[in-house]
């Protein structure tokens, strides 16, 4: 073989490198990929059960304010007007 087929052999073997180089690191970016997608969903996730939990908490403290300023007799006289009192 003369001096340029060997040059152009490298040439050819050199981008081969170069290509299988570059194959692998796009496979390596899908797996990261992948992976901070996952990490993203399950942050949605958390995130919504710690926005349900605040509610829950606001709803709570808002039910005890309210039962706080209800007399007896107003409990009294709304389980009467609902039915749920029983005359003794």
């Amino acid at each position: 073989m003369t001096l340029s087929a060997y040059i152009w052999l490298t040439i050819i073997a050199l981008l081969g490198v170069l290509f299988a180089f570059l194959w692998l690191k796009v496979a390596q970016a899908k797996k990261q990929i992948a992976t901070y997608q996952q990490i993203a969903e399950r942050l949605k996730q958390q995130q919504a059960a710690a926005q349900a939990q605040i509610k829950n908490y606001q709803e709570k403290t808002k039910n005890e304010e309210n039962s706080r300023s209800v007399s007896r007799d107003d409990v009294v006289d709304r389980l009467q007007q609902a039915g749920d009192l029983r005359n003794e």
